[in-house]
Parts: C-alpha cells; sequence; structure tokens
C-alpha cells in the first residue's frame, strides 16, 4: 500500500495544503559533520554519522529518488544496517514496506513496543478524529522493540528512545549521543516556535500536548540542548523556540497564523531541491520570523475592509467615541495602522491634528480618499511601519493604535514605539478585537477563507493581561460590539 498511498498525497494533498504554510521541509544536504537530511516532498528523513556506522532515522515515503538523493550526499542504501522508526506512518515507514524498492531489506528496525501493534494489526491507525482509519502496513525486516527510555548502544553511537504519544499511540522520539534529538512528528515548528503537530493527524490531540510538556521537561531537567530535528518543518538548537507554543496544537484546517514569508506555497513541488545545493554549505536552523505583517495582503483587500468594518461601523465609532473623552482639542494625534482612516476620520473633529500611517499603501489610499470625502484637512495619511516609526520621540500628545496588535507577531515592538513617540503624561488607546470570545465563528471563517491571518486570539481578560505584563499602564478600558467583540484599552505613559 505505501506507493499508492505515496502517490494519493503527491497528487491529492498537496491540493488540500497548498497555501497553508504547513509543511516546510529541509532541502537534501548536510546539518553539520554527523546528520545528513534527503527531501521526499514534504518529508525529510535523516542520517546520522559516526564512525563506520550509519544510522537511518524513519524511512520516508515509497519514493523512487531516495537512493540518487543518498548519493548526492555519499551516502550508500547498502552501508544502512540500523533505522529507528518514529511511527508507522507511510511518509515515515514507505521505503521498507512490503512493496517498496527493497532499498534496506536486511536493515534492522527499532520500534517501540506501543507502535508495533498497529503492524501487528492489533489496533488500525485512525486520523481525522478518529473518523478514518489507514490501511494496514506490512513490514517484513526483523524488528527490535523498544519501551519509554530504553537505551541502545548501536556501534559506538548511543541512541534513547523516549516515547511521546498523541499522534499516534506508540510514537518514539530518539535522543542521539545526548546531542540530537529526532522528533518525527511531534513537533511542528511555526514562524514563532514549536506547536504540537497537525490536530488532523493526531491519534489524541490533548495526549499530544501532554507528552510534549513531558518531554520538555525530560530535557531541561537534565539540563540537555540537543539539536532538535523535526520530519517536515526543519531543525532548531533554541530549546525556547522550540517549545513556545506547545501547549497548542497547528490547525491543518487553515492557513497558519502567523504569516510565515518563507513557508513554500505548495511544499510538494521540489525544484529547489538539487545537487548543486545539496553538496553546497549546510542547511540552516529555523529562524523565528520577527518582522511586522507583510503588506501584500491588505493591499490586495483594502477595499473589501472598508467594507467590513463599515458594517460594523456603530460599534467602531462608539469606541473612537470614548478614546476621543481622552483627548483635547488641541492634541496631535498618531493613528498607528489607520487601515482605511476610520478611527482618523472620527477622532479628527476632535482634536488638533491627526497624522495617520498603515504599511498598506492601498489602505492609505482608500483612507485620503475617506478623508477628503468628509472635507477633513486636519489630518494627513502615509505608509509606515508601526515597529519602527519615522518620529521623533515625544512627538505625540497620543497614540491610537486600533485592532493592529493582534495581527503582529511581535506586539512588543509596537508598543515600545507607541510609548517612545508619546509625550510623558500622554494617552496611548489600544482597541482591539478579542476574538476569543466571538460566539458566531463564521465571519471569522470567511476572512481566514480568503487568507486572513492573525498571530493572537485574544479575550478580553488575556489582551488586558498582556498589555499590563508588557508594562503598560492600563487605566481603563470599555467594552464594544462591533463586526467582533471589541476592548479598548486606554492607556497613560508616566510622567
Amino acid at each position: 500500500m505505501s506507493k499508492q498511498a505515496s502517490e494519493f498525497q503527491y497528487k491529492a494533498m498537496s491540493l488540500a495544503y497548498r497555501g497553508k504554510e504547513i509543511f516546510k521541509p529541509l532541502n537534501t544536504g548536510w546539518i553539520d559533520d554527523h546528520v545528513a537530511c534527503v527531501r521526499e516532498y514534504v518529508a525529510n528523513i535523516f542520517f546520522y554519522r559516526k564512525g563506520e556506522t550509519t544510522l537511518m532515522i524513519d524511512a520516508g515515503y515509497n519514493y523512487d529518488r531516495l537512493g540518487e538523493k543518498m548519493a548526492w550526499l555519499g551516502l550508500d542504501p547498502a552501508q544502512v544496517g540500523d533505522i529507528l522508526i518514529t511511527h508507522q506512518d507511510t511518509d515515515h515507514v514507505g521505503a521498507v514496506e512490503r512493496d517498496s524498492a527493497g532499498l534496506f531489506t536486511n536493515a534492522m528496525l527499532y520500534i517501540g513496543r506501543e507502535e508495533n501493534r498497529y503492524l501487528e494489526g492489533e489496533v488500525r491507525r485512525r486520523v481525522y478524529w478518529g473518523t478514518y482509519k489507514l490501511p494496514q502496513v506490512y513490514i517484513d525486516n526483523p524488528k527490535t522493540l523498544l519501551d519509554d527510555g530504553q537505551v541502545l548502544h548501536i556501534g559506538d553511537i548511543t541512541v534513547e528512545a523516549l516515547l511521546v504519544p498523541g499522534h499516534t499511540w506508540g510514537h518514539m522520539v530518539y535522543l542521539v549521543d545526548d546531542t540530537y534529538l529526532f522528533t518525527g512528528d511531534t513537533i511542528w515548528f511555526g514562524p514563532d516556535g514549536g506547536y504540537s503537530f497537525l490536530n488532523t493527524l493526531a491519534e489524541d490531540n490533548r495526549l499530544s500536548v501532554r507528552s510534549l510538556a513531558r518531554l520538555e521537561q525530560t530535557l531541561r531537567e537534565r539540563c540537555l540542548h540537543p539539536k532538535i530535528i523535526t520530519g517536515h518543518t526543519g531543525w532548531t538548537d533554541d530549546l525556547d523556540f522550540a517549545f513556545a507554543h506547545t501547549g497548542e496544537v497547528c490547525h491543518a484546517l487553515f492557513k497558519q497564523k502567523p504569516h510565515d514569508p518563507d513557508a513554500p506555497y505548495d511544499a510538494y513541488i521540489e525544484d529547489d531541491d538539487t545537487k548543486e545545493a545539496a553538496r553546497t554549505g549546510l542547511l540552516p536552523a529555523v529562524e523565528p520570523v520577527t518582522t511586522t505583517s507583510d503588506a501584500t495582503f491588505w493591499n490586495r483587500t483594502a477595499f473589501a475592509y472598508d467594507l467590513a468594518t463599515r458594517s460594523g461601523n456603530a460599534g467602531l465609532a462608539q469606541a473612537s467615541a470614548f478614546v476621543a473623552t481622552y483627548l483635547d482639542e488641541h492634541d496631535v494625534v498618531l493613528d498607528a495602522a489607520c487601515g482605511t482612516g476610520l478611527f482618523a476620520c472620527e477622532l479628527a473633529p476632535h482634536v488638533g491634528f491627526v497624522g495617520a500611517c498603515d504599511l498598506s499603501e492601498a489602505m492609505v489610499t482608500q483612507a485620503q480618499a475617506k478623508a477628503a470625502r468628509l472635507g477633513l484637512t486636519n489630518v494627513a495619511f502615509g505608509v509606515g511601519d508601526i515597529c519602527s516609526l519615522d518620529f521623533a520621540d515625544e512627538t505625540f500628545d497620543a497614540v491610537v493604535a486600533g485592532n493592529v496588535l493582534h495581527l503582529l507577531n511581535d506586539p512588543t515592538a509596537a508598543l515600545a514605539e507607541f510609548v517612545r513617540v508619546t509625550r510623558p503624561g500622554g494617552i496611548i488607546a489600544i482597541p482591539n478585537y478579542v476574538n476569543a470570545e466571538t460566539q458566531d465563528r463564521r465571519f471569522l471563517q470567511l476572512i481566514q477563507a480568503v487568507g486572513f491571518a492573525a498571530a493572537h486570539e485574544w479575550s478580553q481578560t488575556s489582551f488586558l493581561a498582556y498589555l499590563e505584563a508588557a508594562g503598560m499602564d492600563v487605566i481603563e478600558h470599555r467594552s464594544f460590539e462591533a463586526k467582533q467583540p471589541l476592548c479598548v484599552a486606554i492607556c497613560k505613559k508616566p510622567l
């Protein structure tokens, strides 16, 4: 069945995952002097070489270019005598299934005792919340069954098997020479750190999360800082990054958030995986994305965004009126991330001057047109990055930043800029959607379907707690009902 399953994934699953920024495989090459990586569509398999011994970690798809790509790295299938299997899914055991090309017929497989129950037909592998059974996997290789915490010595290599159930009931990760941790499908690296792997493919997502917490605790208690190497999203040696969000699960049905500009649109396309590149340099670690959102989506949707905010205008206008009670008729105000100008235009009649900026040029154009239609002469718009504002310190009496913090990977960078450009004693008003309190999520699902992605989904309580943890002095807050639930936090810069 592995050949059939591999072909199905290549043809059908590439369509299902296209544009969702989920799979981010490494290309073929070396991570360092000991660890080599081969790319098979969206999956990676690995080889650990030490002295005369070469271990293989997972056996990938039933992939017709495996021998070719191993040759790029100077690896010979005949020299692989031992294969560590994290779990029994087709993209991890295809090359040793009964209908494979037989590159590793005599290799010893190491697999968890619980995982082996799938291979013996005692249990069936289920995905999509238990609604679909995967085909039975048949393997004829000799096997060594492993228990949690078991230590192996293969040549002069030390391997410790650690049970991390959830994705499958018997999923193992392998700690090799206390220096490398091969995690299979336990961790998914997003641009802001590690999450529990795809929710649609787990036997039990809650168990996955608990298992990851236990794995992190084990590493930290033993003061281990291995290179953490995943099956589909690269590697890192930053423990904090690797376990940043492992209490959360990667939601595979929607485009991922926050946006990762380096994620391939369709990771099943391997055009950039070449022999020349495989032999040039080392494969870099995953780097966290710290820049602000790409303006492309907002440029494309500026007109539709303006229409959408009009439908929630009553609530947003009420929020603006609340903010205006903290402002003076002579105040100079910055509207940071002004969008199509709703807050800037609502506040302009109440203050001396409003300067407004947005990352999206199309949004700014819409805002300028709106101000002109309203006959406002005390407001000006320009393109600007709120995480790096082009204004001197203490320029403004007040800053308003409406419905933007939840879009940023690192809102603290923007908050620091708001504080910097506000005079001592000035006001920083932050109206922000608190989507975790949304009961009817149809609108959210609609905008997510066209590419919208938020980096954070706060409730009012968690939003206010975030601001206070970031050092903001929240002196007042109020809730409003717009297109989505809205919390307005009024903060004050110390004198």
